[in-house]
């Protein structure tokens, strides 16, 4: 087997020739920020495949070929259904993205205390948190029901935007406005094969008698609101307007939520992505990585 070092699926699956320690796969460069935290004392390193057929060579070549890497996949609306792994090396989350991993209160609310520089130990983003959170599962609960129908059909028609900006009520606040959302039902509705409608209704509502609809949001939109959340409750605290770029945020409420967070779905990442990771060094040690050849 042979490959040529491009930015082809072909070769991204190739890249592991060019390093002496192991490589996790990751979906998109912001998710480096979350992962780092969970692996920093093991000798990898982490890249973005960017994209669904590059996702697709890494998988193959872990089944074919067994190379030394790690493939993490987001759990997009995979979640719904149990799905066996293509390869002991693929993770696939438990929630819909890394974002939706970031959305835990006691370290989103010590996150805000530290930003709004308050020393006291008091709840000033939780109880927000939760009524977001029921807010949400009251104004978007069918428009995602469309959303995995749309998912599922040939041509797909755009239903929940990446950005929550959209949809919002105003533009600081986390709420969604319902006149929009009605909007969009109406434009997107019948379009949808009502087969696979009532289908996706059934699956969501048995996702949710045990978890949460921010678990299963996209990550960009739930990400959104979280940061708007984030910025009202630390201006509030503080009484300064606070301001942060999308990926600062991600990089302080990554390092608090895996010191911070005890959720059985983090433990369950952490777990198989530090197993995984020191099995892979163990068997390809850098002294030792395998040649081209050796996997032909």
């Amino acid at each position: 087997m042979s490959f040529a070092f491009t930015r082809t699926p072909t070769g991204i699956v190739g890249k592991w020739q060019f390093y002496q320690i192991p490589t996790i796969w990751v979906e998109g460069p912001t998710d480096i920020y979350f992962y780092t935290p969970v692996i920093d004392d093991i000798p990898c390193r982490i890249e973005a495949f960017h994209g669904s057929s590059n996702a697709t060579a890494l998988i193959d070549g872990l089944r074919d070929y067994d190379l030394p890497y790690l493939v993490i996949l987001d759990g997009d609306y995979e979640i719904l259904a149990k799905h066996r792994s293509p390869h002991k090396r693929v993770i696939r989350l438990q929630r819909y993205s890394f974002e939706n991993y970031l959305w835990e209160q006691e370290p989103v609310n010590r996150a805000c205390l530290r930003h709004a520089r308050c020393g006291e130990t008091k709840d000033v983003a939780g109880a927000e948190m939760e009524r977001v959170a029921k807010h949400l599962k009251k104004e978007l609960l069918y428009t995602v029901v469309l959303d995995i129908a749309a998912r599922r059909s040939p041509n797909p028609p755009a239903v929940l935007p990446d950005a929550m900006e959209v949809i919002a009520l105003n533009n600081s606040g986390p709420d969604i406005d319902p006149a929009k959302v009605a909007a969009l039902v109406a434009s997107v509705e019948p379009r949808l094969d009502p087969g696979k409608v009532k289908v996706a209704k059934s699956e969501l509502r048995s996702f949710l008698a045990k978890r949460c609809i921010t678990h299963l949001l996209n990550g960009h939109f739930i990400l959104g609101i979280l940061r708007r959340l984030f910025l009202r409750a630390a201006e509030t605290e503080s009484g300064n307007k606070s301001t942060l770029t999308n990926d600062a945020f991600t990089q302080m409420i990554s390092d608090i939520v895996w010191r911070r967070c005890q959720s059985d779905d983090h433990k369950r990442l952490k777990r198989a992505i530090r197993t995984k990771t020191r099995n892979l060094v163990a068997k390809y040690p850098a002294q030792a990585q395998p040649t081209a050849a050796s996997v032909a």
